[in-house]
């Protein structure tokens, strides 16, 4: 019978988005740990940014010091999280050469997963949730789960972030940055607003044991009834990786690896500086640029979403750069790394960057 091994733990999210899960991926890829599911019940409340994003632009840094809340520059894409004491992520590491895994890609995992998650909240917490492409779990409209997806070396990685308890909305609001474009298309037009909880959404307290029923029926749901589910415990390498990570996502140097202040360092004075946002299907876009004599100088691009392979944003960053400052001179490089062999940027197409770069030029 086919199994997944199943890891009970009580991180921080900062500590588990940043350490702990990519500890279980790197051991996957390195082929010494079956596929698994890691539940994890969050301890504080902490925050995390993601990989393609500028942290000093998705969150307000003076008022989470002010408040005590933990930061964190995680190494998978998305959005800036904000997690709260009491709620839980649940993990789910898949090889995707196995022959029981149903899809082969981000593209095809997150409405094959996600509809189903929202099936069993419907039987088992009689709440009335729906799928909403491309990566989340909504109530009345409201965000109740947050799943960001990561592909490397055959290894799939969904981690869904399960909103139990209530969040102090106003304390949350505060700290993410929310640019206008990411609401447009949404009822609720501030990041507090938009999520709900499941013990709002209930009526009553959830334990413990509810959430682990509500995993092992999620694998049931998306695997078949013959999946086995084998509890353990981190590997001894998996531990040792666990604090090699905890060192480097805690530097400042990682931490604004992806920012202006570190990025534009060495960045030509006379060149103009300008910025420009757009909502996709699958999240915002942004694009800071540097022109300099009808040339693009210097730029950076920005996501709240999901390519793969995470380096497709650099190797679109490398072929802009000293390019004319035309859109179509501009739009044959991104297509080129678009359409490459291999490359998948779900709810996005073409027209969504040409529609980020004009913006950026009608500035100049």
């Amino acid at each position: 019978m086919e199994h997944l091994r199943l890891i009970k733990t009580d991180y921080t999210y900062a500590d588990l988005s940043t350490s702990a899960s990519p500890a279980v991926e790197k051991t996957m890829e390195e082929g010494e740990v079956p596929s698994t599911l890691l539940i994890n019940f969050f301890s504080k409340d902490s925050i995390t940014t993601g990989v393609l994003e500028d942290p000093e632009r998705s969150v307000d840094l003076g008022f989470c010091l002010e408040k005590g809340i933990a930061v964190r520059r995680r190494q998978n894409p998305g959005g800036a999280i904000f997690a709260n004491q009491g709620s839980y992520m649940f993990c789910l590491y898949l090889r995707l050469s196995e022959p029981w895994v149903p899809f082969k890609s981000i593209r095809e995992a997150f409405p094959f997963y996600l509809e189903r998650m929202a099936q069993v909240l419907d039987g088992l917490f009689s709440v009335e949730s729906r799928y909403r492409p491309v990566n989340d779990i909504e109530v009345n409209g409201r965000k109740l789960v947050a799943t960001s997806a990561r592909l490397e070396k055959g290894i799939l990685t969904l981690r869904s972030l399960i909103n139990v308890t209530p969040v102090d909305r106003e304390i949350m609001s505060m700290a993410i940055i929310a640019r206008p474009e990411k609401f447009k298309d949404k009822a609720q037009k501030d990041a507090g607003s938009r999520f709900t909880c499941l013990e709002e959404e209930v009526g009553r307290s959830i334990q413990r044991r509810e959430m682990y029923e509500f995993a092992e029926q999620i694998m049931t749901k998306v695997f078949g009834p013959k999946i086995e589910i084998r509890e353990g415990e981190l590997t001894s390498t998996e531990s040792q990786y666990l604090r090699q990570l905890q060192d480097k996502f805690g530097s400042d140097e990682w931490f604004f690896a992806n920012s202006e202040r570190t990025r534009f360092r060495n960045a030509n004075p006379a060149a103009r500086k300008v910025e420009a946002f757009h909502k996709a299907p699958a999240g915002l876009m942004g694009l800071v640029l540097l022109a300099y004599e009808g040339r693009v100088d210097d730029l950076i691009l920005l996501a709240d979403f999901h390519p793969s392979p995470m380096t497709v944003l650099t190797q679109m960053e490398d072929a802009l750069r000293a390019q004319p400052l035309a859109i179509e001179k501009l739009m044959d490089q991104v297509g080129r790394v678009y359409n490459a062999p291999g490359v998948e940027i779900p709810g996005t197409d073409l027209r969504d960057f040409e529609t980020l770069l004009d913006k950026a030029l009608r500035l100049l």
